[in-house]
């Protein structure tokens, strides 16, 4: 019985200072969370997702380009640092998740998805519909399109809209491919009749490109509006600190250095 008493005693007196040992652990794990929490943008390389190389938006290093340059630009503007990686586009949503990484930065700014807050559009990409100038086509709207046979850039379909997926439904041949260097190898090989690009990503590759094949001549049919393009960041201040970023290097003057240096 005195043994007994003896061990009641005891916990009774220890308990107490179990618990309030488990609060203090408690209370310094989510102080510690909370600190990590706040200093995450200091303390670490952002990872953001990015599709394959596209120049002059993706140079072929997949580290520099005009897209990556003004990002890079912008986060530097916060005493931030950026790493890119690099993948399909049809898979840079896999790739966020698998990789936990920061951001995807060629999302329209309508995209909705539970794990991603959409910055303010920070490029805008003009597509066109590109042909062989000794085929003479009329292509003065996206229906005039349902005839031909095309090669597109892959996901073309989730970001031309209603009227674009109507069209192609006609086309007897469509296809949509991740590398636009052999989208625009095919057209100028005639293995397409049209092409659907950027006209940014076409007007450098023929540029740079010293084989005779694309001397050939080409028409660009402007079918389609400009399309701004977001970042969609893990969390609501990543955005906020991007669009903020984006402000500053647009008043000091930084942004257009970096789009002039890519386009001219």
């Amino acid at each position: 019985m005195g043994s007994l008493y003896k061990i009641i005693c005891c916990f009774v007196f220890i308990a107490p200072l179990l618990s309030s040992a488990a609060e203090y652990t408690n209370q310094a794990f989510e102080s510690k969370k909370v600190f990590t929490n706040e200093r995450l943008l200091d303390n670490q390389t952002l990872e953001l997702i990015t599709g394959l190389a596209k120049p002059p938006f993706i140079l072929e290093d997949q580290q520099r380009g005009l897209q990556l340059d003004l990002i890079r630009e912008a986060f530097a503007s916060e005493n931030l640092s950026v790493h890119f990686n690099a993948m399909p586009l049809g898979r840079n949503l896999t790739g966020f998740r698998r990789m936990n990484a920061d951001g995807i930065i060629t999302l329209p700014p309508s995209y909705e998805h539970p794990a991603l807050f959409m910055s303010k559009p920070y490029i805008i990409y003009q597509n066109v519909a590109v042909s062989l100038a000794e085929d003479n086509f009329t292509i003065d709207k996206i229906s005039d399109l349902s005839d031909k046979s095309i090669i597109a850039f892959q996901n073309a379909k989730k970001f031309l809209g209603e009227d674009y997926e109507g069209a192609i439904a006609y086309s007897m041949d469509y296809r949509e491919v991740p590398d636009q260097m052999k989208q625009i190898e095919l057209l100028f090989l005639r293995r397409t009749e049209v092409i659907i690009l950027d006209i940014n990503i076409f007007k450098y590759i023929v540029k740079t490109q010293k084989n005779a094949l694309f001397n050939k001549p080409f028409t660009f049919h402007y079918i389609f509006n400009e399309r701004p393009y977001s970042v969609g960041f893990k969390s609501k201040k990543l955005k906020e600190t991007f669009d903020n970023g984006i402000e500053t290097i647009k008043e000091n003057g930084s942004y257009q250095l970096v789009v002039d240096n890519h386009l001219n």
